[in-house]
């Protein structure tokens, strides 16, 4: 869309018009951007999974302290949780 749209309004317009174009067309997906939020899984469109921290590697070292304080309250090892979640995730990596 943004070739034929943007030559066509370019064109028909002038450049002005085209930069005005272009500067939506970066708004715009800003906004889906901003909609599907951080840290969503591959299939995810909308929310915000991961709450709002920016950096993923501290989203990821939380997820790995609450499996082994959940560990400790059964009485497991930590390791067996990580492996029971690649094991789901094996599973699950081939669902769209």
């Amino acid at each position: 869309m943004g070739t034929s749209v943007g030559t066509l309004v370019f064109v028909n317009y002038g450049w002005r018009a085209g930069a005005g174009l272009s500067v939506a067309w970066t708004g715009w997906i800003l906004l889906v951007l901003l909609v599907r939020g951080p840290h969503c899984q591959r299939y995810t469109w909308f929310g915000y999974e991961g709450v709002l921290e920016s950096r993923k590697g501290v989203v990821e070292e939380r997820e790995r302290l609450k499996l082994q304080s959940d560990a400790k309250e059964e009485g497991t090892s930590s390791s067996d949780h990580e492996e029971k979640k690649g094991e789901d995730l094996e599973r699950d990596g081939d669902k769209p």
